[in-house]
């Protein structure tokens, strides 16, 4: 009798594959939570309209949800520590009830838009054991191998080394904003040379960040200087707080408000200059939003900054790279912080330039798109 019940289950199975072997493959989407404080409610929104259009009817394009119990983040970190595995576990119970019911093809393929998902482990399981075909990609935000960002100095080593290489590994490409951001990658985790060429340096989807911010460019910008972080120590907020006396104009301090996401772009829109000292940026969403909108960077030169940003906008890496430097260079930074301020048209130019080089190489995910569709 429990024959009967294995081998008719597995009779079922074979059935359920044959018919989805007729199907048309699909991109399933592993969306990250949607924040409306973060870009993560414009990615779920706009990845599956962007891909649908790219696909032009090859694939199905899905996303599986998981549940969201909280929409606030955990203190001075880019999303809730506790809700985030609450939505990633409760995404893949609804995947697999998809896959029971057969909606799935054996060469499907998963944009996981965040590579810190403990699904892809799962995923990557069921497929090996099924002897399916499916592809893999992610999206590498930051991570454990990075020390100066929050997971790199609060997690206890090495386990989550071993979880990032093993997320890599279980992938077709993982997509990486910035040369900076790759690199650091390949090397921290001693990823071996012949697995490099699954890094893929690739932009991301911000089409909607393009068109809402570039509204603000020709709004008067007002004698304010912006300072867009998180209140955490990667970002050396105390550095804001001292120099806040010797500009020209405003400080505006965006954590001490309790803006929406529209509020927040129209203070943006309305300011002069945007100021950094953060020692952790793999590419800085916030900065380029202020680009967009016509706002002056000021930024060090590290981390993905040097990378993306035009020599006029950064000023000397050792100038805030801890607080005692700072005040030690406090005179040349607040020169160069005031120069912004007060000849706002001396970098119109720059500003442009600057904007061009931001949508074409970092603000679209042309490349992500052609190697998930190829």
């Amino acid at each position: 009798m429990e024959i009967d019940k294995i081998v008719g289950h597995t009779a079922h199975r074979n059935h359920r594959l044959k018919l989805s072997n007729s199907m048309k493959p699909t991109i399933w989407i592993f969306s990250l939570e949607p924040l409306e404080s973060r870009y993560t409610a414009q990615w779920h929104k706009n990845i599956p309209i962007l891909l649908t259009n790219a696909a032009d009817g090859k694939f199905n394009i899905r996303q599986v949800d998981g549940v969201q119990r909280a929409t606030k983040v955990t203190a001075g970190a880019f999303l809730n520590f506790s809700d985030t595995n609450y939505w990633k576990s409760s995404q893949l119970c609804n995947f697999i009830e998809l896959l029971d019911a057969g909606e799935t093809t054996p060469n499907d393929r998963f944009l996981f838009t965040d590579i810190w998902n403990p699904v892809i482990t799962q995923v990557k399981y069921i497929n090996d054991l099924m002897g399916y075909h499916w592809q893999l990609h992610s999206i590498a935000h930051a991570g454990a191998y990075d020390p100066s960002d929050i997971l790199g100095y609060k997690m206890e080593k090495p386990w989550p080394w071993h979880a990032e290489r093993s997320w890599f590994h279980s992938c077709e490409s993982t997509y990486f904003a910035t040369e900076f951001h790759k690199n650091m990658f390949l090397k921290n985790l001693n990823i071996e040379p012949e697995f490099h060429h699954k890094a893929i340096r690739s932009g991301q989807p911000h089409t909607p960040i393009i068109e809402q911010c570039s509204q603000y460019l020709d709004t008067p910008k007002l004698a304010t200087m912006i300072w867009p972080h998180r209140y955490n120590d990667d970002k050396q907020p105390k550095i804001v707080e001292d120099i806040i006396d010797g500009i020209h104009g405003n400080t505006i301090i965006t954590q001490q408000l309790d803006l929406s996401k529209e509020q927040y772009y129209k203070v943006l829109g309305n300011s002069r200059v945007m100021f950094s000292c953060s020692l952790h940026e793999n590419l800085g969403i916030s900065i380029m939003e202020g680009v967009l909108a016509g706002v002056i960077p000021v930024l060090p030169d590290r981390c993905s900054y040097s990378e993306m940003y035009r020599p006029v906008f950064k000023y000397p890496s050792e100038w805030t790279i801890n607080y005692e430097s700072y005040l030690k260079y406090k005179n040349e930074l607040v020169d160069f912080i005031n120069d912004r301020m007060d000849n706002p048209e001396k970098y119109e130019e720059d500003m442009r330039i600057q904007r061009s080089m931001l949508i074409g190489w970092y603000l679209n995910a042309d490349v992500m798109i052609g190697r998930l569709l190829a």
